[in-house]
């Protein structure tokens, strides 16, 4: 009857073998225990049943893959490709990190000799790049290549542009030609379709600032109290840090004040990681996620250049 074939359709549906949901019993769809993954087709035999019956033998074995055996390898290496991808940013990140601290060396080397004893700028330069971890054999190398009367010197300068969702980029480079850093910056604005603004017509929007990143396990009431004794402005917490090696503070100081209260800051015992300039947004614009995705793209592409040393933005 309708009602016996329907029957049986749901039982192979629900995973019984060919045979026996068209050539035996039903069994009850009540009892989830009796059912078992219906096998590939590939996996039956054409034959006869036991009662003579012409069909396809059910194999006494489900031949069905086990679920990590059916991921295609885009699936299965989805982790992996996550942490390939985190490691790859750590990796270019750190590599950013050793070019600006051999170009600001350079450029110390050029202002007042390689003897880091007789230039105490650029003593606590070195001493800084080391606990960033940049290696002493390249910081030995930058100093001997900084010595030869054919190195490089290196300039800052700084360009502006108007992002997506109405947001403000500032791109600092430290580069030792000026017109090539000028053309790839403009080239990568282009691309990412953004808008190359006049000096000074983003940049007021806003803080330049001198920043500490600070290691330590102190809290943020005692890390504050020692920040403002020591004559900072501000600060905030480190936010996901690596390990708990890497949790601290980036204090915040005036521009002119920023060695002065590292300094202090080193004195009281603290790990001064890294001391830089930086533009903080003073009023920061919210945009759409598909602005932001946008904004993110263009400064990751900014920051593929060999001369820019950062990109700011006022996104919140």
């Amino acid at each position: 009857s309708a009602m016996v074939w329907v029957k049986k359709m749901v039982a192979f549906a629900l995973g019984v073998g060919l045979s026996q949901a068209f050539d035996g019993d039903v069994p009850s769809l009540r009892r989830p225990e009796s059912l078992a993954f219906a096998a590939p087709a590939a996996s039956f035999i054409a034959g006869k049943t036991a009662d003579g019956k012409c069909g396809l033998l059910a194999p006494t074995k489900s031949s069905r893959m086990p679920c990590a055996a059916r991921m295609s390898p885009l699936m299965m290496g989805r982790a992996a490709a996550v942490r390939a991808a985190t490691k790859g940013k750590t990796d270019a990140a750190k590599a950013k990190l050793n070019a600006r601290y051999g170009k600001q060396i350079v450029m110390l080397v050029k202002v007042g000799g390689s003897d880091p004893v007789a230039n105490r700028a650029l003593s606590k330069l070195i001493d800084q790049a080391k606990s960033a971890g940049v290696p002493k054999a390249n910081i030995d190398n930058i100093l001997k290549k900084a010595s030869a009367k054919d190195s490089a010197d290196y300039k800052e300068s700084v360009f502006e542009a108007y992002a997506h969702g109405g947001v403000g980029f500032v791109i600092t480079v430290l580069t030792d030609n000026n017109n090539r850093a000028s053309a790839d910056v403009k080239t990568v604005m282009n691309k990412q379709k953004l808008k190359p603004a006049e000096s000074g017509s983003v940049a007021f929007n806003f803080d330049k600032l001198g920043m500490i990143t600070v290691l330590t396990g102190l809290d943020e009431d005692s890390m504050t109290d020692a920040a403002l004794d020591a004559g900072a402005q501000d600060l905030a917490a480190i936010s996901e840090p690596e390990t708990e090696a890497d949790a601290g503070f980036y204090i915040y100081t005036a521009p002119t004040d920023l060695m002065g209260v590292a300094d202090v800051l080193r004195e009281a015992g603290m790990t001064v990681k890294d001391t830089e300039f930086v533009y903080k947004g003073k009023a920061p614009i919210a945009c759409s996620e598909g602005d932001e995705e946008l904004n993110f793209n263009a400064m990751d592409a900014f920051e593929e250049l060999d001369d820019v040393d950062a990109v700011f933005h006022n996104m919140e």
